[in-house]
């Protein structure tokens, strides 16, 4: 069994030993775009950081950007319909568009805002446990 390719959310990023061991995940790891502009005006706003400091991040972990597409629009479009609430769950919407098939999975600390993505939506602990024991 392959290990999964995860979407991982803004706020996984505060579990510190998650992101450290994620360079030694074998498998594809993205962030949304939505997700990068988050960190960005975080760091830079809250935390003083240079825009670099996450792109440094993103580099050491292996975690890709991914854009933001057709795709993913059409996909968050959809969950909106599915799930309603839309103007104020976008952001979640468009982030777990990346994640629109399986096997891909979510990794949040916020499981309730993804609760639509069932069993393909786990923490950052709960990711670890299951698949990086040996890392």
């Amino acid at each position: 069994m392959f290990p999964p390719p995860i979407v991982i959310d803004t706020c996984s990023f505060r579990d510190k030993d998650f992101i450290k061991r994620l360079s030694s995940y074998h498998s594809r790891k993205v962030i949304s775009t939505i997700t990068y502009a988050e960190m960005q005006f975080y760091l830079l706003n809250e935390k003083g950081k240079t825009s670099n400091y996450f792109d440094n991040i993103l580099r050491i972990g292996g975690i890709e950007i991914e854009d933001y597409s057709k795709r993913h629009g059409l996909t968050t479009a959809q969950f909106g319909m599915d799930m309603g609430d839309f103007s104020k769950l976008f952001r979640d919407y468009a982030i777990a568009s990346h994640a629109y098939i399986s096997p891909w999975i979510v990794v949040t600390n916020n499981k309730k805002d993804f609760i639509f993505l069932n069993e393909r939506v786990m923490s950052p602990f709960e990711f670890r446990s299951t698949y990086m024991q040996s890392i």
